[in-house]
This record gives C-alpha cells, structure tokens and sequence, in this order.
C-alpha cells in the first residue's frame, strides 16, 4: 500500500462522519429547498474550532409544485451541493465556500460517491467506479492554505485493481497529479471529474 493510501486510511478511520443527521444549528446555513445527506467535522481551518463539511441535495420531500417556485429555472435535482461552514463558536458558523460539482452525479445503485476522509487543516472526497472487471478509487485531496485563507487541491490520484487482486498487493495500480500538473485549483473551482488524459498519468 502507497504512502497516500495508508495516510488516507488513516483519515477515513478518524474522520468524525455523521449523515443525514441535520442539526438546528445548521438550518440556517442550509439553502431553502435542500436538505443535510451527509455531514463531517474538522478544524478545517487550523484555529482550533470545529468546521462541518455538509453535502446537501434537493429536498424532494417537498413536492414538484413547490421546488418548482423556488427554483424557478430548470435544475439538476441530482446535483449535491459540498458546503464547508467555519466554526465561529456558540454554535455559529460562516459559510466559507460551496462547490456544485465535487460530488459525482449520478445517483442510483452505482452512485460512485463513497465518503470524505477528514484531518486537520485538509479533507479528502473519496469516488469509487467500478465498471465489473476492475475497481478505481478516485482521491481529491485538499488543503488549508493560511496565507490565502483558502482550500487547494494538492492530490488527484486513481488506484486500480481487479476484481480478484487484494488492496496493497502488486496487482493493485496507484497514479496521481499534483500542483505540477494542474496548477493552483482552489476547492470552488474544482470539478469531478478531472479532466485529464488516461496517456498523462504517470508523467
């Protein structure tokens, strides 16, 4: 198993994970017409207060007739907002950044999106793709950058196996990019995902 991979376990192991699980404290935050699917907490921001990284989707709950006058435009009820909301203490928080395409779409038995490792100061968005003949895990790694006062993407990395090959072996297949290949991309402007050439990795 590759160095990002353990320390990427690591994470999913103590990652404080709760879903679907809303609080009253973040229904302020949460824009009218969604709903909390799933929720993680950190100090994502480095000054010792807890943060929430919350994924919310449309609330169809509600009804085609009322989604309808909120979102007057046509919408993607797949889409799956990531939030991230700084502590501010007392049970209040300031929506930092929210990004409409870190989380797969496409929902259903094969929805890809698996969960998010979380540490202080960084998180990851873990997508599994499995297509029956081998299984990809797809790895966003970002990071707080105080002097920005902002998240960057400093991993992108598939690992793939087969079906029948056991995680860590020599059949297992690990390839990543980095800031030398994608440049400075702040969490917002992120996209899943990446468009990147299958010949450019490993280059």
């Amino acid at each position: 198993m590759n160095y990002f991979s353990f320390i990427y376990f690591l994470l999913l192991l103590w990652g404080n994970i709760s879903s679907a699980q809303t609080s009253d404290d973040l229904k302020p935050y949460i824009p009218k017409g969604y709903k909390i699917l799933f929720q993680y907490d950190a100090d994502l921001n480095l000054d010792s207060i807890t943060d929430k990284l919350v994924i919310i989707g449309v609330d169809k709950s509600l009804g085609d007739s009322v989604l309808k006058t909120i979102f007057p435009r046509e919408m993607n009820y797949q889409k799956r907002p990531l939030i991230i909301l700084l502590g501010k203490g007392n049970h209040l928080y300031e929506r930092a950044a929210r990004n409409d395409q870190a989380i797969s779409q496409a929902l259903g038995i094969t929805d890809p999106f698996r969960t998010i490792g979380t540490a202080s100061g960084l998180f990851i968005i873990q997508h599994v793709i499995n297509d029956g003949t081998q299984q990809c895990t797809v790895a966003a790694k970002f990071e707080w950058v105080p002097k920005q006062k902002d998240w960057y993407l400093t991993n992108y990395s598939h690992t793939c196996a087969t079906a029948n090959t056991l995680p860590g072996s020599e059949g297992e297949v690990y390839k990543e990019k980095t800031p030398k290949n994608f440049g400075k991309l702040k969490f917002e402007k992120f996209k899943y995902p990446m468009d990147i050439e299958i010949d450019e990795w490993g280059q």
